[in-house]
């Protein structure tokens, strides 16, 4: 996906498929099916006395995605501001507008709305326009915020809206909709695939919107590049750490938070002696920890699927691929033998 990501988007009926979608033909009924999800709040039609509202949801360990079309052009307003819960909100088709105080953000599926968390706020959307939601509860955020930029800010601030059409816009749309997948073929031993895939969202998010964390530490995109030596402590730790993180679930962030130093720090070591991102030496750690579990397998009773997952890919295709690459051989080839 290029930076015209958001020529890309799905349409409303591709998402979500496999939940049932909670349906509203009045007012009154619309604002208490989505009150229950998100919070109360005021709803009032613009054009039509009534909506064709349809709501399909899906949330995990407070991250989760919404598909939400009132059908009909409306007013909807939150006077205190979401307080404990982030949403980014992508038009499918179509336009809105979010007026903060004296701010008027127009959204349209190139530009997301997010709202704020301790502000009032009224949102008008046209007739027809399906919106795809991202969900990620305030301390999820925080918590990923913590473990990329070092700080720890209670009153985290993400700016009012994000350009889908930037390079990290098209990043963090890239990982919404690979969670939406996460999500959908959801298991019982897939809770690790999970957490990894919202733990690459959240950091795509702060990544693509402004935030309070990121623009006090500018000098994170201004420094200069970090002076190492061949020998870095810090790297040597990450490699010594690397297998045994894979064996046991462990993402990049979890990693960087058992060395005690930020994300940024770990990355920029990590790019100054070996060129590469820590992500991908936890790859390569995943994928020789896939191989072991394949090789031990019985192929009677495990699934290159769920073996993947254990592994923690998240995306079957690309694991195939970055697997076969590596190995010359398919990880069915592997379980089979």
């Amino acid at each position: 996906m290029g930076a015209r990501a958001w020529a890309a988007l799905p349409r409303a009926g591709e998402l979500l498929t496999t939940r049932t979608a909670a349906r509203a033909a009045s007012i009154d009924e619309a604002h208490e099916t989505v009150s229950g999800v998100f919070c109360d709040h005021t709803l009032a039609p613009l054009e039509r006395r009534e909506v064709r509202m349809s709501l399909r949801s899906v949330h995990d360990s407070g991250v989760g995605i919404d598909v939400l079309d009132y059908g009909e052009a409306v007013r909807i307003g939150v006077p205190g501001g979401l307080e404990d819960f982030h949403l980014v909100q992508i038009p499918l088709r179509g336009r809105a507008t979010m007026e903060v105080g004296n701010a008027v953000v127009h959204s349209s599926p190139s530009v997301a709305t997010v709202p704020p968390l301790d502000r009032g706020f009224v949102m008008r959307w046209d007739a027809g326009v399906p919106t795809l939601i991202c969900y990620a509860a305030r301390t999820r955020v925080r918590a990923v915020a913590q473990a990329v930029y070092g700080v720890d800010d209670e009153r985290l601030q993400l700016g009012l809206h994000l350009q889908l059409d930037s390079t990290e816009g098209s990043d963090f749309l890239r990982a919404l909709l690979e969670h939406h997948d996460v999500l959908e073929r959801a298991t019982a031993d897939g809770a690790y695939a999970r957490k990894l895939s919202s733990d690459l969202l959240l950091t795509r998010l702060l990544n693509a919107v402004d935030n309070s964390v990121s623009r006090s530490l500018g000098s994170w995109t201004s420094a200069e590049p970090v002076r190492v030596t061949p020998g870095d402590a810090l790297v040597r730790r990450f490699e010594a750490c690397v297998e045994d993180g894979a064996a046991r679930g462990l993402g990049v962030l979890e990693l960087a938070g058992l060395l005690g130093v930020p994300l940024r720090t770990l990355q920029s070591h990590v790019r100054a002696v070996r060129g590469t991102t820590p992500t991908a030496l936890l790859r390569e750690a995943q994928l020789r920890h896939a191989r072991t579990l394949l090789e031990a397998a019985d192929p009677q009773r495990e699934t290159v699927t769920g073996i993947a997952q254990r592994a923690g890919f998240t995306h079957l295709g690309r694991f195939s691929i970055e697997y076969r690459r590596r190995f010359a051989e398919s990880p069915a080839e592997t379980l089979r033998r």
